[in-house]
């Protein structure tokens, strides 16, 4: 996992009316929490924070800096406006570099499928593997080659080389990805006018005699 630092300041319990004074002043409202450490309150500018996400992503290890004092912690929630789509708190995690970390990993395809080049369909069933391990062993990504998969081919999860250091918890024989048929759905063929049977009468109008007589009955009448 790549590993970046940042500033935070602590802060108290906030009410709303005080964690909205935070957004306002550019900063997002946080907490820590965690075994390696008592829960604690947190802001960060939110600039510097969104900065270091493009960069690293929200994957990778944080190192909280406090006065000093840094806090490995990882990302376990963040909470977005739905109207504004900005940041509004996060949930950070501390953990302890030294014991194994249980998380999951997001799978990211690269590549075009052989098979699509020839009217398939690239179907990705898994977009994130469960594993353990340490944090400095763990990848920020599993990345996941699709270029030789054709029509009907499919990529397990134990096809995936994740390494030896991380224990995987996904069963392995998932489907991470495959490419598929494409499903045509019939079309009904139009009815066919039924064929006239050797030897039936005709009716009335059928031909050019029938509608002459017709025409001059309704004269008549």
């Amino acid at each position: 996992m790549k590993r970046v630092e940042i500033k935070v300041e602590e802060r108290e319990v906030s009410t709303k009316g005080k964690l909205k004074k935070y957004r306002k002043e550019g900063k997002i409202p946080g907490v820590v929490y965690g075994t390696t450490t008592e829960t604690f309150y947190i802001a960060t500018n939110e600039r510097d924070f969104l900065k270091i996400e493009r960069q690293a992503g929200r994957s990778a290890i944080f190192d909280l800096n406090l006065n000093g004092k840094v806090y490995p912690s990882i990302i376990k929630e963040i909470q977005v406006d739905p109207i504004k789509r900005n940041i509004v708190h996060i949930d950070f995690e501390s953990v302890n570099l030294e014991k194994p970390l249980y998380t999951s990993i997001p799978v990211v395809f690269v590549g075009e499928a052989a098979g699509v080049k020839k009217g398939g369909i690239l179907d990705p069933s898994l977009h994130e593997i469960e594993v353990e391990g340490l944090i400095a062993d763990l990848p920020d990504k599993i990345e996941v080659d699709v270029s030789d998969l054709d029509i009907k081919d499919v990529i397990y999860v134990k096809d995936l080389k994740i390494g030896d250091k991380i224990k995987v918890y996904t069963d392995p024989d998932d489907v991470v990805v495959s490419v598929v048929t494409p499903v045509v759905e019939a079309v009904a063929a139009p009815a066919q006018p039924e064929a006239a049977v050797e030897g039936a009468p005709a009716e009335a109008g059928t031909t050019p005699e029938a509608a002459k007589e017709t025409k001059e009955s309704k004269k008549e009448g």
